[in-house]
């Protein structure tokens, strides 16, 4: 029986049913632009032959840092042979902005001008999708102090850091410290403060495992100099 009140028709502001993106009422629903969407808009884009950085920028430039590193990080996870310091250079590019505060990235136009092939990145990032899909059932806004402007500066510190660590060559050293930058970059999307920790940690854990390595490396140069010369 009607109470004489007029029907609610005030926007549903709940997060889609089966996703946990938190309190609605606390988060200010809709949420920002999911990680799926922005790698769902990418392969849908309408590229060239080949896809030079700068594009990419074009691109994704109105979806913040979060976006691109989340792009650039992909093939390096996967991997892809031969990316790892042509998206590991402007990945440490856009940590030095974010660190700094800049409110869109910028590429120097030599490095805009680089080209990546356009069927291998699209590939892999198609096959990265499904992956990101099933993280972002766990992704939603909590923690708000780990993705604040200041924190923000701080994490483009720690881009730098883990970017910087990619671009070297070192052989099986690309994987962690990419992980740990896509685990920030979802975080960044979504304003999940709990993924940027873990990409903390997992930076930290890569850390140590480039370093074992490139001290593996040095101890295995000193037995064969020595073999060689003693």
């Amino acid at each position: 029986m009607s109470d004489g009140r007029p029907p609610d028709t005030s926007p549903d502001l709940r997060p889609p049913e089966g996703v946990d993106r938190g309190d609605a009422a606390t988060t200010g629903f809709p949420p920002v632009n999911p990680a799926s969407a922005v790698l769902d808009d990418f392969l849908n884009h309408d590229h060239g032959a080949r896809i030079a950085l700068g594009d990419l920028v074009g691109i994704l430039g109105d979806r913040a840092f979060g976006a691109l590193l989340l792009i650039l990080s992909i093939p390096n996870i996967l991997p892809v042979p031969g990316l790892s310091t042509a998206t590991g250079l402007p990945m440490l590019l856009i940590g030095a902005q974010i660190a700094a505060g800049r409110d869109r990235p910028w590429l120097p136009r030599r490095l805009a001008a680089l080209t990546l092939d356009r069927d291998a990145f699209l590939r892999v990032i198609a096959k990265a999708k499904p992956h990101v899909d099933r993280l972002e059932r766990h992704l939603r806004p909590r923690l708000p102090a780990m993705t604040a402007p200041t924190a923000e500066r701080l994490l483009g510190v720690a881009v730098m850091i883990l970017a910087g660590i990619l671009a070297l060559p070192i052989v099986f050293g690309n994987q962690p410290p990419a992980f740990a930058i896509a685990l920030i970059a979802l975080g960044l999307i979504e304003k999940d403060g709990a993924f940027v920790v873990a990409g903390l940690i997992a930076g930290l854990i890569a850390i140590v495992i480039v370093a074992a390595v490139l001290f593996g490396f040095g101890q295995a140069g000193m037995l064969i100099f020595d073999k060689l010369f003693s």
